[in-house]
């Protein structure tokens, strides 16, 4: 296999914690910044509804920009280099969405909000595609009980009605066997 798996996760609750995200997260933030790990991925199974739910792949690390920046913003990308983590620095695609009215402004530099922000981001994520995953398969489970109680009712009134059919026959048998002794 081309993939290595470096840690396993089993013994989470069946509703996801905060404290199961975060050992993930510290697990998952260490092997990046080590640059062991050029790339996280996150699968999952992400909830529609009761009958619906699809896989998904979402890229965690690096960051990437989606449409957020204005057209004179640089864009921060998030990178390990020599075991520590570094910021390239790019022109930002233009932002399309109209503009909203900013009063904040942020006082520390890129590097100390992305060290603040970036665990607290990531255990967001994971928290939630393992809560999604989880209501999608309670939803599965649901599902195939409700499917399974309804073939469980099909098939009690199939055998009812087999049965009712068989003690009819087994009536009207022994009525033709009265009626047949009786004429002989």
């Amino acid at each position: 296999s081309q993939y290595v798996i470096r840690a396993t996760f089993k013994e989470l609750e069946q509703v996801p914690t905060a404290q199961d995200a975060e050992s993930i997260t510290n697990e998952v933030l260490a092997e990046f910044l080590s640059a062991s790990t050029d790339r996280v991925e996150v699968i999952y199974t992400k909830f529609i509804n009761l009958v619906s739910c699809n896989p998904v792949v979402q890229t965690l690390l690096p960051l990437d920009p989606q449409g957020i920046a204005e057209s004179d913003d640089e864009i921060f990308r998030l990178t390990t280099k020599d075991s520590k983590l570094t910021i390239e620095k790019d022109a930002a695609p233009a932002n399309e969405q109209p503009a909203l009215p900013s009063d904040i402004v942020f006082e520390q530099s890129p590097d100390q909000l992305l060290n603040s922000l970036l665990p607290l981001y990531l255990q967001n994520q994971l928290l939630r595609a393992l809560q999604e995953s989880a209501a999608s398969e309670l939803a599965s489970r649901m599902t195939a009980m409700n499917n399974a109680s309804d073939n469980a009712k099909e098939l009690a009134k199939t055998l009812t009605l087999d049965y009712n059919k068989a003690r009819q026959a087994a009536i009207t048998q022994e009525i033709l066997e009265v009626v047949g002794g009786a004429c002989a």
